[in-house]
């Protein structure tokens, strides 16, 4: 009895587990066969099972029997159970599969019969975003393969269709739940949105007429020119549109797309061949283009293959076709352009720049991938401060051109801008300022009335007569409450090394304050910043007595103070007024303007501060007391003053 009762056991683990994997099966695996010999086995084991079960009621007491785990756990009832579930599960497969297999067609072949079956590819259902031009496709393949199988229910139906729905179209039944009396409900809504024929009848004629004019005759261009009116017609057609007495109004429009040579044989052709009295038809319209891009294809050819063989023959030649787009490719942002003329790379930090290079194998002499500095063939230098050094401009170290004498006033020499939206598509501005050990170069500035919502402001402008645009700051703007018009430019600097780009383009009134009754109004491109503060040094006292007697544009021409604005020449232009004064060296100019007097030339600097001299101590604490602010120069000629001076200069830190 013990050993039938392990049988039994293992009979019945051997049944579950059998209906678990078969559960687990991939369906590349299942086929008729495969199902049929599980079915043989499953049908093996249990009648082996109730085979044991009924030897064991035969040799057993029924007491002793109903005593075992077997007959309490009511193992036979649970592997009956398992058995039905499985041997359904088979047979209901099996008739899948059966019906499904496609038949045999017997095809007879020099007499022999042979089986012809050819395995058609799966079609598959497209899915549909909401674009009506996509509506008709989709609903014709889902009317044909899912809306209209009788081997689907409704839940699976409805599955189908939100699986095979995305963007607009999926949103409008997102919330729907899958049930099968909410799936013609969510076609009826679909087909209420997008079986608009209005619409797509709309689509299609533009479609029609948009048709592009051939200007050369060639056969690609006919063939595109057939195919997408008669695809246009088809589409008509298929939403229930008849388009049968349309050829003569079809003829018409597309022959005016015909290059003028195809128009005039297609004229000569309808002339000879058709009946004045009778109208040609659509047919023979397409037959005549379809006759003619095939001569054309046929000539075509002919010259490529003349063209190949003409010329000097005796001699091999090769030909070799780069992309030019793929040979320009920037090494930092990806771009059809060489590094050296990337902005991404030019509005990176010099140091981020000098990091990329180095990192990248790239040469510091001409920014090329291919080679390093000391193999560049290229004869340039740095251009920046007269630098001479060999590494291109981009590259040129903050360091140095800060230690350096000369400098530029504007942050970045302005040379040329493109301004989309501008009526003046190129702007350069060249003012520099060079200074030295005795003197620096003044330019041109004046104090202006600005208007301003809150009334007029002073605001302090440098006059650049070698600048074709204004500029104004971006502070300057939010103080004065100006309207910002967007733009979209870029100014380049001497070289076109680097760009700084302009997107906001304002509108400026300002007046002079001598004379307020005369008002001037500019546009300005919005920058950060237009230039370092003017002038570079405080100037000393200029000895010129003449001076003292003009109303000067800006009476603090003498004193670093930044600029808020920059007066390109059509603004030099206007205020500029007959006068003009030099200074006893000739180094000093003075001309009069309507906003004042205004001064350029070479002036001496503000003498350096000497840790050992008693006159600049007092000049250190007459800068302090107006809020200059010297204390970190202070404390620096007190760590090297001798000490008869260092007590003095302490004493201007405390103050």
């Amino acid at each position: 009895m013990e050993s039938l009762l392990n049988v039994q056991y293992e009979l019945h683990n051997i049944i579950k587990r059998g209906f678990s994997n078969f559960k687990k099966t991939p369906k590349d695996r299942l086929n008729c066969e495969y199902i049929e010999v599980k079915s043989e086995n499953l049908e093996h084991d249990w009648l082996s099972f109730r085979s044991n079960n009924t030897k064991l009621y035969e040799i057993s007491e029924p007491d002793v029997l109903s005593s075992k785990q077997y007959v309490q756990n009511e193992i036979y009832e649970a592997t009956e159970d398992i058995y039905l579930l499985y041997k359904s599960l088979l047979k209901k497969i099996l008739n899948q599969y059966s019906k499904e297999q496609p038949s045999k067609e017997k095809t007879i072949v020099s007499g022999q019969q042979q089986d012809s079956w050819v395995k058609l590819p799966k079609i598959s259902i497209p899915t549909f975003s909401g674009k009506y031009s996509e509506w008709t496709t989709f609903r014709d393949l889902f009317l044909a393969l899912i809306h209209n199988n009788e081997t689907l229910d409704s839940v699976q139906k409805l599955h189908y269709l939100k699986s095979h729905l995305t963007d607009e179209a999926e949103q409008l039944i997102r919330h729907t739940p899958i049930t099968g009396a909410n799936y013609n409900q969510c076609w009826s809504l679909l087909e209420q949105r997008y079986n608009n024929r209005k619409f797509l009848v709309n689509n299609i004629l533009q479609r029609l007429f948009g048709i592009k004019h051939i200007n050369l005759e060639s056969a690609s261009g006919l063939k595109v020119l057939i195919d997408t009116t008669i695809d246009c017609l088809n589409a008509l057609k298929n939403i229930d549109i008849d388009v049968s007495t349309w050829d003569i109004i079809i003829i018409h429009i597309v022959s005016f797309k015909l290059d003028q040579e195809t128009r005039k044989q297609w004229e000569l052709h309808i002339s000879s061949s058709v009946d004045l009295n009778n109208l040609p038809t659509l047919d023979q319209f397409k037959c005549f283009i379809e006759n003619r891009f095939r001569a054309l294809e046929f000539v075509e050819s002919r010259k490529s293959s003349v063209q190949r063989t003409s010329g000097n023959s005796s001699r091999p030649k090769a030909f070799v076709v780069t992309n030019e787009s793929d040979k320009l490719r920037c090494e930092f942002c990806s771009g059809s352009h060489k590094l050296c003329f990337c902005k991404k790379f030019a509005s990176e930090d010099v140091e981020k720049r000098r990091d990329f290079v180095a990192n990248n194998s790239i040469c510091y002499n001409c920014l090329g991938s291919n080679h390093r500095v000391h193999e560049c063939r290229k004869s340039g230098t740095c251009r920046i401060d007269n630098c001479r050094k060999r590494h291109h401009s981009l590259l040129h170290p903050e360091q140095e051109s800060q230690s350096r004498a000369t400098s530029s006033t504007a942050r970045e020499p302005v040379e040329s801008a493109r301004i989309t939206t501008s009526a003046e598509p190129i702007v350069s501005c060249l003012s520099t300022q060079r200074s030295s050990n005795s003197g620096q170069v003044l330019l041109a500035t004046a104090l202006v009335k600005a208007e301003s919502e809150t009334g007029d402001q002073n605001i302090r402008a440098l006059i650049d007569q070698g600048s074709q645009a204004c500029f104004i700051t971006e502070s300057a703007v939010k103080r004065l409450q100006l309207k910002k018009t967007a733009v979209s430019g870029t100014i380049t600097g001497l070289g076109g090394d680097r760009a700084i780009n302009s997107k906001h383009l304002v509108s400026i009134k300002f007046k002079s304050r001598f004379n307020r009754g005369r008002k001037i109004e500019v546009t300005a491109y919005v920058l950060k910043e237009i230039t370092s503060y003017l002038p570079e040094k405080r100037i000393n006292e200029i000895n010129w007595i003449e001076l003292q007697n003009l109303s000067l544009a800006d009476p603090h021409f003498n004193r670093p103070n930044k600029i808020e604005l920059l007066l390109g020449a059509n603004v030099y232009s206007q205020i500029l007024q007959d006068g003009i004064k030099k200074d006893p060296t000739g180094n000093l100019l003075a001309q009069n303007t309507s906003l004042g007097w205004i001064l350029t030339g070479k002036v001496t600097c503000q003498n350096q501060f000497n840790s050992n001299s008693l006159e600049n101590i007092s000049v250190l604490q007459t800068d302090i007391l107006k809020g200059n602010g010297r204390n970190l120069q202070c404390k620096k000629y007190a760590d090297r003053g001798r000490a008869e001076t260092k007590k003095l200069y302490l004493n201007i830190i405390n103050i």
